[in-house]
This record gives structure tokens, sequence and C-alpha cells, in this order.
């Protein structure tokens, strides 16, 4: 049995990972499974990942984030002991999850559909067609925002808050103190929001998510509470994870021409395209979790507490699952699923509602604006995440 210790050390400050973080994560994946980091246990293989992710002796690793960025004692704090990021395996989580469960399975947000496809062809339409345009504030930010509003019947012109509102809350994930003073803020500001939203919409129900939302707790599936903490967690996590996923596509996908022009031309390519982006350059690089008792993976001892990371960006770059992982192929057959949205109790609640958000942008934008063309584009890549930091493009080439 090995110790922590004596595994292989990670260094994702290193200007090679900062510089190429796949190809770093490939080559790391290619020497060992399992390694360590200053964050923990780092998980490199595909399957051990897989397995992690589904692992009931593996817990979430939320408290100790809070407690690394320290949170004060706050209605930020508050929200997040009772959210259900708090909740390990277990009844309590379990029952928390079973009416978004329903309403977001795949073919019950079919009823969101149109209300998607109307807020993506109302942002596209209103860029500019003949000049050079920044998408991460003229499109990536908007839709998903604006798609918010029309979940909880807030007015359009609200959703510049919430995007910023969840770009802010989302620091979190730094784990970065200097941020802890705008998220207490920012918390503070879209929990009155969302109070506010629910409120009106208890005197006139309708068929949008936030009415379905007060149905199930009017059927007794959530509490008051329970109902509000999801309207904050829907807020938090889809509009900053959105954005980022629909400008990663759009740079991987419109940097391809042939590509690009394949997707204005067969709208039935565009999911297996998206599911491409999701593996080659995925938004969640990592994921956490914290063992919940004295445990062993792949013959190392991993004591109670101990962080532990499933790197998915190395899974999907590990060429023993992917073949030439470094090739974008919207045609790969009998390959794995992507992970980017995790698995088992823990797995992204939202993930076939953010799937149709990223699938209707890139379909509309693929047929109204087949010579679309990337002018300028950055991301950064932190141990967790891929970041859209520039996207200019001009919309007819």
């Amino acid at each position: 049995m090995q110790a922590i210790s004596d595994l292989p050390e990670l260094d994702f400050a290193s200007p090679d990972y900062v510089a190429t973080p796949f190809e770093v994560l490939a080559g790391w994946s290619s020497q060992w499974k399992i390694a360590r980091s200053v964050r923990g246990v780092e998980l490199l293989d595909y399957d051990l990942c897989r397995t992690a992710i589904v692992d009931r002796n593996l817990g979430t690793g939320h408290p100790r984030l809070m407690q690394e960025i320290g949170l004060p004692e706050s209605a930020a704090l508050e929200f997040k002991r009772n959210a259900i990021g708090f909740h390990n395996r277990g009844e309590r989580r379990r029952n928390l999850r079973l009416p978004l469960n329903r309403i977001f399975a795949p073919q019950a947000i079919e009823k969101y559909r149109r209300g998607v496809r109307e807020v993506v062809r109302r942002v596209v339409d209103a860029l500019p067609k003949d000049a050079p345009v920044d998408l991460i504030h003229g499109l990536c930010d908007p839709i998903p925002s604006m798609m918010y509003c029309h979940w909880v019947g807030a007015p359009y012109e609200a959703a510049g808050f919430v995007g910023k509102a969840s770009h802010t809350v989302q620091q979190v994930h730094t784990r970065n103190p200097a941020h802890t003073t705008a998220i207490v803020k920012s918390f503070d500001a879209l929990i009155a929001f969302v109070e506010e939203r629910i409120e009106n919409r208890r005197k006139n129900l309708t068929d949008d998510l936030l009415s379905d939302l007060i149905r199930a707790e009017q059927a007794g599936e959530l509490s008051a509470l329970d109902l509000r903490n999801w309207v904050i967690v829907l807020a938090a996590a889809n509009t900053d994870n959105s954005s980022h996923s629909i400008g990663i596509a759009l740079i991987e996908l419109a940097a391809r021409p042939e590509v690009w022009v394949r997707l204005g031309q067969d709208p039935s390519a565009v999911k297996a395209a998206v599911n491409e982006v999701m593996r080659i350059h995925p938004r969640s690089i990592s994921t956490s979790r914290e063992a919940m008792e004295d445990m062993e993976i792949e013959g190392v001892e991993i004591p109670k507490g101990t962080p532990v990371f499933a790197n998915f960006g190395a899974s999907h770059w590990n060429g023993a699952y992917y073949p030439d992982p470094g090739t974008f192929d919207i045609d790969r057959k009998d390959q794995p699923p992507h992970l980017n949205f995790g698995g088992g109790v823990f797995s992204c609640i939202g993930r076939f509602f953010v799937t149709m958000e990223i699938e209707e942008t890139i379909a509309y934008l693929a047929e109204v604006h087949p010579d679309l063309r990337i002018d300028a584009s950055a991301f950064s890549h932190s141990p967790m995440f891929t970041s859209v930091t520039q996207l200019v493009a001009q919309l007819d080439g």
C-alpha cells in the first residue's frame, strides 16, 4: 500500500500547464493513473475518475471550500449550509434532487426549448453584422442570463444583473479570499432578487420553470427554503457555466471552417459537435471530492478528509480511451462519454438544459452566419475550469 507522499507531484502553476493545459494533462495521464498536488490527490485515469464521481465513500468538498475562502457568517454562508452543495450522499441530498431530476429530465425540458430558441434568436439577431463584436458581452453572457429571467418571470432587462451576480458568486471556486467580500455582496443581492421573484410568481402561476418549482413545493416535495435555494443555485451555476460553455463551443467550432459550414448545412450534426467540444475542451477540467472515511484508491491509502480531484481534462485526453485525443473529430464512434457534468448524485442537475442552450445557440449561428469569423479569442485555465476571457468575431466574415 502506497502513501500519498509516495505519489508523483503535479504542478498546475507551471508555465507548461498555463500555456498548454490539455497537452500537459495528456502527458501526465499517459504516465500515471493517480498523483498528488498542493490541493490533494489527483486522479488522471478515465475509469478512476468515472468510479470516483459515483463512489459513495467520496463526498462533496464544498464545506472545505467555504473554509478555504473564509466565507463569514452571512446570508451567503447560511444559504450555502442549506443548499444541496453542503449535503453528502444520503436521504437529504436524494430528496433535494428528486423534484429537480423530474423537472430537468431530457423529455421534460423539451417544454422549454421554444423559450430557448426565442432567447437565442433575440440575442443573435440584435448583434451588429458589419463590424467586429465582443461575443462574451453580446452573446455568451446574455443568452443564459436572459434564459434565467425567462425561467423566473423577470424582465429581460434584469439579465445584466443576473449575469454579473452569477460570475461573481462562482468565484468561490477560486479558493481566493480576495474575492470573499464581493461574493458576499453579490449573494445578498441575488437572494433578495430571488425572494422577490418567488413572491411575485406565487400570485400568478404560469408554465415557466419557477411555477413548476412552486408546484413542487405545494405538493410537499420541497420546503419554502429549499425552493428559494434551488432558484438561487440555478442563477449562480447556470449563468456562469453556460456563458463559458457557449463561448468554448463557439471558438472551437467556428475556428474550424469546414466543421462550421457542415453544422449550418446539417443541424443534426450539432449534438455530436458539442459533445466533442466538451471532450476536447471541457468547461469543468476537474471536480472535487473528499474522503468520507479512510479508504484506498489504486493501492494508495487515502485518509478520511483528504481532498480528491477527478481530472476530466486528463481523462478526455488519454489515448487509451480516446485514440488521437488531440484531434477534433465529431464523428468519433464507440468511445466513452465525456465526464464534463460529473455523475451520480453529484451530477450537474441542469446538464440537459445547459446542453440544449449550447446546441440551440450553435445551430442558429451556423445557419444564419455561415461565414462567421473569429478575430480574437483567449482562454484561462485553472485546475478546475476553462474560462473564456476574449471572444471577438465578425458575424458575416
